[in-house]
């Protein structure tokens, strides 16, 4: 098991990792930031990109220097790192670490994306998916949140009032061109300006950040729109429990960390609301992600019908779920330690000290991803670390 010691130590090792790589790096969808790919003929047909994207995700072998794909910075990712680096700075009683975490809050907002309403921001890197295209920093719902929610984190350390202006103009943002449906009791955020797929975790992510904002406030809009959008997503779920990823028919799969996603944001609005009418339906959810999300080693399996990858995004994610919902799960200070091990032992460089993004049935990716890898495991450990004495 994990004593806090090791998990300082590791924690120091990696935050050293990423001083050094300045939190910069590859992300596990850049492909078609290839400049080599963007001059070869065909490179906007539309197959041809899904084809050279999932090349890149799937391969073992990192081709991006060969293929001249830059590092740089990614929203989400800076995100995370921002409320890792707070939470550290609090533990610590160290000021360096809000120094730094307010020069990152200086680069995110220099990669806001423009147009518009309010504040928000997209991905790094051209996005291609089977119904559409994104250009990179066109704005979504996963980054805008997470960038307001680490907006809101410096408001409560930093008592600056921009803080607080700024994470209202993400809701802002969410309000005027994320709004997918709206019915009486209910409605339904989007992911994309502009795209009608209904995905569960985007919506209640939304939720979350509004409840939080209500919390904040007291600005009753706030609740009143989280509220519906979580009954949305609520009347979603199947009667096993379980959540798919999206509405149509290609979404139909149950993955581990997006059904941590939604767990967490349900639990968020419950939390910040003090509302339980939904209280059924995240014990539902629960009891479906504990029965059929981990192997009796505490292994995160990818989805419910299958174990393989085990991706590092899966293990933060179980970190911070077991942690968040310790109220509902008596034995969660066990799991959070054996899913710290089993990070440690199967995804942890010794050496480099960083995280591998996966490990296959035959083979372990060791590719270093800012955002995928690198900044959920920081947030994780850090997130277990702040509350080690709960």
């Amino acid at each position: 098991m994990i004593d806090k010691k090791l998990l300082e130590d590791i924690i120091q090792k990696h935050y050293a990792y990423l001083k050094g790589v300045n939190f910069q790096g590859w992300d596990v969808l850049d492909g078609l930031n290839s400049r080599l790919f963007q001059e070869l003929p065909f490179h906007k047909n539309k197959y041809v990109r899904l084809a050279w994207i999932q090349f890149f995700r799937k391969s073992p072998i990192n081709l991006r220097s060969i293929c001249q794909v830059p590092k740089g910075d990614n929203p989400k990712a800076l995100a995370l790192f921002i409320s890792s680096l707070l939470r550290l700075g609090d533990f610590y009683r160290d000021t360096a670490f809000f120094t730094q975490a307010l020069a990152l809050y200086d680069r995110l907002m220099a990669l806001r994306s423009n147009g518009y309403a309010g504040l928000c921001w997209g991905y790094n890197f051209d996005w291609q998916a089977l119904a559409f295209h994104v250009p990179k920093f066109k704005p979504n719902m996963i980054c805008s949140v997470f960038a307001g929610q680490a907006l809101l984190d410096l408001f409560e350390r930093i008592r600056n009032d921009h803080f607080l202006a700024e994470a209202k103009q993400v809701a802002e943002f969410i309000h005027k061109n994320l709004l997918l449906i709206n019915e009486n009791d209910r409605l339904c955020f989007g992911y994309i300006p502009g795209e009608s797929a209904v995905i569960h975790n985007v919506n209640l992510m939304g939720a979350a950040f509004l409840a939080r904002l209500y919390h904040v406030t007291n600005e009753n809009d706030y609740q009143f729109q989280a509220e519906r959008s979580v009954r949305f997503s609520a009347a979603g779920q199947r009667d096993d429990g379980a959540w798919p990823y999206g509405q149509r028919g290609h979404h139909q799969w149950v993955d581990n960390f997006h059904t941590g996603y939604n767990l967490m944001a349900i639990h968020d609005y419950q939390t910040y609301c003090q509302d339980d009418q939904f209280e059924p339906v995240l014990r539902k959810g629960l009891d479906f992600h504990l029965k059929r999300h981990f192997t009796a080693q505490l292994l995160p399996k990818y989805s419910d019908v299958r174990l393989y990858p085990l991706d590092v995004h899966c293990f933060a994610q179980a970190i911070i779920t077991f942690l968040a919902l310790r109220s509902y799960i008596p034995d969660y200070r066990v799991r959070v330690q054996q899913m710290i091990a089993n990070a440690l032992d199967i995804l942890w460089d010794k050496k480099l000290h960083y995280f591998y993004y996966k490990k296959s049935r035959f083979f372990k990716s060791k590719i270093p991803y800012i955002r995928w890898s690198q900044a959920w495991m920081f947030y994780a450990f850090t997130y277990f670390l702040a509350g080690w004495d709960e």
